[in-house]
Formats: structure tokens, sequence, C-alpha cells
């Protein structure tokens, strides 16, 4: 995540998977034909900057003017109130810059440079954020397509994941990056993706490996789309056994961002240890944790809560809303807070506890779309449709053909707060894990792509297509 779509594996596989082969880097003359990304680096009122290795000019891109060749010097640009200054070895040059600056590859051999200590492929833009109201620099890394994803996809799927799901993961992570490129040009974006989970994690130099860069070129320029068209290729680390509809999550409803079923997650529980907390995981927090945080999220005090109560929950049972039940009223907490308040790895959990109140019904009907199950809770009335299930009251009635039948539930004083809970990440398009798990089943890459953004249906509408769908 992708905005936060985006909920890699990087810090659970690195330390997993160490399989390393021969690989090849993109030449700088193939990488002058390759889609170019800008991705920001950082946002920061100076930056150090030195040159690896190869040919490096800086460009004045307001007066599209070479201001001097960077050589093998250390160069710091800093914001000065709303002019970039740039100093060659601690020595400031004489002239200050609109900007923006651009340090440029310009040699034929492997240009690499440095900036804040971290190594980059590419070239460096320096833009002063003086018309956000703040005197800063943004950092961006101007780079090709290519050589962008050999420093994401390990560091996304691990580096030593299953081939075949390296590879969905490369189709995915281009696909993303240039859909977020051509979304954020058209709104004049001075950027197209961001080097965190806030678009992709991406780490340079220092996030690339032979193997990882092998399987990269092997899928060289492949991307994914539907009807014609790129699709948003969102992923996650683990969907608990099934994915989610886009719409129960950022409400935006695409027929390639519906949820399927992902046993395959599983496969987290094989490599034991943290990974496999990635699927199933547990957490506790206590009634006053709870009313803390509650005022702190929503500025509105619970008082000394007395239940947790899970009100809505999307089909695949994700938590949609919760009601914070305390001595000073309830407080909803709609879906887009319900991770942030209680600080969990996803939205798929039950609650236990003396003052739980939570779903645990499984309500089965059938209608145009066939058999629907549904998970409601121990609160409410409801009345069975052809089309599936909807809520009348909040009494503790179900009406069905069979009659009416009271419900219990339960809403007494509780100390703490049993989480118990299944995937890691917002549930939407491809889970890493069940990309792993199809693939260590014998999935081809394609498989995989089309079993999360397609739900298998074969028609032809999603397709992967070659050079960057150009």
């Amino acid at each position: 995540m992708a905005q936060t779509k985006r909920w890699g594996l990087h810090w659970l596989l690195m330390a997993l998977f160490s399989l390393i082969i021969t690989s090849g880097i993109v030449t700088p003359a193939e990488a002058r034909e390759l889609p170019l990304l800008r991705v920001l680096l950082a946002q920061q009122t100076s930056a150090d900057v030195r040159v690896i290795s190869g040919t490096y000019q800086w460009f004045d891109e307001e007066t599209n003017g070479i201001i001097e060749d960077a050589g093998q010097k250390t160069w710091t640009a800093s914001a000065v109130g709303a002019v970039i200054n740039l100093a060659k070895d601690n020595k400031a040059l004489a002239k200050s810059f609109n900007g923006p600056l651009l340090l440029k590859a310009v040699g034929s051999g492997e240009n690499i440079l440095e900036v804040n200590g971290k190594k980059y492929r590419g070239s460096l833009r320096v833009y002063h954020l003086r018309s956000q109201g703040t005197n800063s620099l943004a950092l961006i890394n101007v780079i090709d397509m290519e050589s962008y994803l050999y420093g994401v996809v390990g560091m996304e799927i691990g580096s030593g994941a299953p081939e075949e799901a390296i590879k969905a993961q490369a189709l995915a992570s281009r696909t993303y990056a240039l859909q977020q490129r051509d979304r954020r040009d058209s709104f004049g974006y001075y950027y197209d993706v961001q080097a965190t989970q806030s678009s992709q994690v991406y780490q340079g130099i220092a996030g690339e490996t032979p193997r990882v860069t092998q399987l990269v070129n092997a899928t060289r320029g492949q991307v994914v789309t539907y009807d014609g068209k790129l699709i948003e290729a969102v992923f996650h680390s683990n969907s608990g056994g099934q994915t989610e509809d886009a719409r129960y999550v950022w409400n935006s409803d695409v027929p390639y961002l519906r949820g399927v079923l992902a046993p395959e997650d599983k496969y987290a529980e094989e490599m034991k240890g943290s990974a496999a907390l990635a699927y199933h995981w547990r957490k506790t927090i206590t009634a006053r944790q709870l009313a803390n945080q509650t005022l702190s999220l929503t500025g509105k005090d619970p008082g000394d809560v007395k239940s947790l109560h899970i009100a809505e929950m999307s089909p695949s049972g994700r938590v949609t809303r919760l009601e914070v039940m305390g001595t000073k009223g309830t407080i909803s907490i709609d879906k887009a807070k319900v991770r942030q308040l209680l600080d969990t790895p996803s939205t798929k959990f039950t609650i236990s506890g003396s003052g739980a109140s939570g779903a645990d019904l499984q309500v089965l009907s059938y209608g145009s779309s066939g058999v629907t199950k549904t998970t409601v809770l121990t609160t409410g009335s409801y009345q069975l449709k052809s089309s599936g299930l909807a809520v009348l009251t909040a009494t503790a009635t179900a009406i069905s053909s069979g009659g009416t039948s009271i419900l219990a539930g339960s809403s007494s004083s509780a100390d703490e707060f049993i989480i118990d809970g299944y995937g890691f990440g917002h549930g939407v398009g491809m889970s890493q894990w069940g990309a792993m798990g199809l693939a260590k089943a014998g999935k081809k890459y394609n498989d995989i792509i089309e079993h999360y953004y397609n739900q298998d249906r074969r028609d032809n509408r999603l397709r992967i297509v070659g050079d960057w769908g150009i």
C-alpha cells in the first residue's frame, strides 16, 4: 500500500529467507527505454548526497541549465527560506536556486548515488516544498521501473519466497506503481509513489538480491489490466483465509478487487515463530486501555468501559463497526478506525471476555446469487430475505420461516478483552502468504494473479500484457 494499502512482509521475511543466485542488472542503455518513476524518499530540511559510481551533473530544472559536474564530491542540499542552497564539500555555492534541482545520471556506466547514507540507482530530484507552506525539501529518486522493482519486490514478499510468488509480486508491484504514476500525474503531483508502506517498501540497492533481480527480469515489462486498463494491484501480507471486497474497506467497488477464499494463507504457520502470527494472532486489551484509546481517537470519553460490541461485520468476517459501551455512553467506531483503536494486525477478529458482545451466529439464506452465509450478532433482530439478511431493530429477536426466537447476548462489566484474530493487513487484493502457498502447491504466477484479481473467472477481462501496458 499502496495511501495505506501497503502491508508488506519485509519485516517478517528478511530474516527467514537468504537464497541467492546469479542475476543481471538492466544496463543504462536499456534503462533509457523504460518507464521512469518518481519515488519520494523523504521530506526534510537538508540532505547529504554523493556519487558512488558513474557520471552525474547538477541541473537547474527551472532554467534547464547545467550547474556543474557532480564529480566525486560530497554535496549538501538545504532549504533556506524559499530557496535551495547547494554546498560542495561544505563550501556553499555562490548562487541559490528556486529548483527543482536534478542530480542527473549522464554516464554510460553503472550510475549509483548515495542519499543520506543509502545507495540508489538513477537520479535525484530536490524539490522545495514552499508551495505547501513548509521550509523543507522533497527528495525524489527518479529511476527506471525495473531498477525500482529490484529494490521493492524482495522487501515486500521476501527474497527467498517461491519463484512463482516472487513473479506474481513483481507483476503486482509493477502494475501498482504504473497505475499510481498515471493517477498522480493527472493531478499534478511531484512524485508517483512513496518509499514506505504508504505505497510500497523501497530500499534502493540495500533491498536488492541477485535472485529477486533475476525473477523481476523474467517478468520484464509485464503488467495486469482489466478491460484494457491497468488495475490498482493492491496487496497485503495475509488475509486470514479469505480476502476482502474493496467496498468494505475503502468504499470503492471494482470487479477485480472482490474477496476470494484463501486457505493457502495458512502457509505462514509452516514457517513457525513470528511468521505464523501473520495468519493467527491474539492480543489482550484492558478496559482502562480501551477507554483511554477511545478518548484519544475520538475525543469522546466513554467513562468506565463495560462492554465492547461488534456492531457490524463484512461477509468475510471483518469488523466494520465497533461499539465501546461505557458509563458515559456508547461510542461507535467505524471501519476506518477499528484497527487504530485496538492496534490489531487486521480487522478479522472476535472478542471474548466478560464484557464482550460479538458475532457468533451463522445464518444461511438462498437467493438469486445462490447460498449466502452471513455472520450475525448475538443482539439484534433479523429477517431472512431472498437477497440475504436485513437488520430490522436492535432487539434480541431472530425472525425466520420457522418462527421467532430470542437470542442471548452479554453486556456485563469487564476488566479485559481478548481479541482473537486472523490475517495481517487490509485484506484486499493479493495475499502475499497465500501467493506463496499457491506457488508451493505448483501454481504459476499467472494463476496466482488470476485467482486474486479475477476470482478465477478466466473470462479474459483480466489480462497480463507486456511492454508496461504502453
